[in-house]
């Protein structure tokens, strides 16, 4: 098989954010004890003349295998997370857990990607 490369394609994707990542702790607030961390990602984009906004709700775990009442109950801080912000659930918006190590390295690798790009742009 060969491959050939194409020629671009413009993205319209206006903007990517990170959010500060929220720590979820298991029992006291000590990184002992961390559980999980929560990452927030909004992504702009432009649809039919006017930005809209595309946000991520992502929950990195320790456990892979997690039990249905852990896995609700993590669905549930989640939520929460979403109500304390004013994020509407209802338009544009997923909740995922990092229930993998592949899609755990991805999320890291464009979090440090992102943290490169932040320090380039703000240390002028």
């Amino acid at each position: 098989m060969n491959f050939n490369v194409g020629s671009s394609i413009p993205v319209a994707t206006s903007f990517v954010k990170s959010n500060p990542a929220i720590p979820v702790y298991k029992g006291e607030e000590n990184i002992e004890n961390l559980y999980a961390v929560i990452y927030h990602i909004e992504i702009g984009y432009n649809k039919e003349g006017s930005q809209e906004v595309f946000q991520y709700i992502i929950v990195d775990y320790k456990d892979y295998n997690l039990g249905d009442e852990d896995r609700d109950e993590i669905i549930t801080i989640a939520k929460n997370y979403c109500v304390e912000k004013g994020i509407d659930r209802d338009k544009n918006v997923e909740i995922k857990l990092l229930d993998d190590e592949i899609a755990e390295d991805f999320i890291e690798k464009v979090f440090n990607n992102m943290k490169v790009i932040r320090g380039l742009i703000t240390n002028d």
